[in-house]
C-alpha cells in the first residue's frame, strides 16, 4: 500500500447496543472548553516522548505525518456526559504503527496523550495500541472540521471520549502513571465505557495504573 492511501474497510457489522447508561445523538455535537486552535502547518509537530526504547525524542512535522499510511476504522464514539455517536467513519494513522516506529521501554505500561493549550489524558499503553485506535484526520470521507479536532484527533473507540483529545499533539512514555486533565479532577483512569468507569473512585488495581 502507498504511503498516505488508506486501507479500505473491512467487513464490520454494526452494534445495535449502546454502553449501558448511553443515549444516541444523530451526529456528534462540538463540545470544548475556550477557543479553536488555529492550525499553522509550518509549526504543527505530533511528538513522541518520554521513556522511549532508544532514549530520544521523536518530533514529525505535518508532511511528515501525512505521509504516514492510513486506515479506516468504522467506530461508535461515547461521550462520558451520556450520549453516543454510532458508525462514524474515521480515517487516520494508526497508532499501532507510531509505537512500532518509536517504541517505549519495557517498562512503560501507560502514556500521557496531549493536545493544544495543554490538555492530556492517562491512556493504558494497551488501549493506545489497540488496532482499532486511530490518529484520526478525516470523518465521513471528509476533513476534520476545525471544531471536531483538526487536523488530528485520538479516537479510542471502546473508551469514553475524553481519553481521545482533539488537537492532537502526541504522547509521553510513563515508568509512573500521571493522571491528565480530568483524571486529576476526579475522573477514571482506564475510562472504560462498558464498564462505565467515569470516576476515580470506582477505580480498582489496574496493572500500570496504581
Amino acid at each position: 500500500m502507498d504511503a498516505g492511501a488508506a486501507a479500505p474497510l473491512g467487513a464490520f457489522t454494526p452494534p445495535r447496543t449502546l454502553p449501558p447508561g448511553q443515549r444516541q445523538l444523530p451526529d456528534l455535537p462540538v463540545m470544548h472548553y475556550g477557543r479553536v486552535p488555529r492550525f499553522r502547518p509550518e509549526r504543527w509537530t505530533l511528538v513522541v516522548e518520554g521513556a522511549t526504547r532508544d532514549g530520544g525524542r521523536h518530533v514529525l512535522d505535518h508532511e511528515a505525518f501525512s505521509a504516514l499510511p492510513r486506515r479506516r476504522v468504522r467506530a461508535d464514539l461515547h461521550c462520558a456526559a451520556r450520549w453516543s455517536v454510532l458508525d462514524n467513519e474515521w480515517e487516520g494513522v494508526p497508532t499501532r504503527d507510531l509505537v512500532d516506529r518509536h517504541p517505549p521501554a519495557d517498562d512503560v505500561t501507560a502514556v500521557l496523550v496531549y493536545a493544544e493549550y495543554g490538555y492530556s489524558a492517562t491512556v493504558r499503553l494497551e488501549d493506545l495500541t489497540s488496532p482499532r485506535t486511530l490518529l484520526a484526520t478525516h470523518r465521513g470521507g471528509e476533513p476534520l472540521t476545525p471544531e471536531h479536532g483538526y487536523p488530528v484527533r485520538l479516537v479510542l473507540p471502546h473508551l469514553y471520549s475524553w481519553k481521545g483529545p482533539k488537537w492532537f499533539r502526541g504522547w509521553e512514555y510513563l515508568t509512573e502513571v500521571k493522571r491528565g486533565f480530568w483524571e486529576d479532577r476526579g475522573y477514571h483512569a482506564v475510562g472504560d465505557c462498558w464498564r462505565q468507569e467515569r470516576y476515580a473512585y470506582q477505580e480498582d488495581e489496574e496493572p500500570g495504573l496504581g
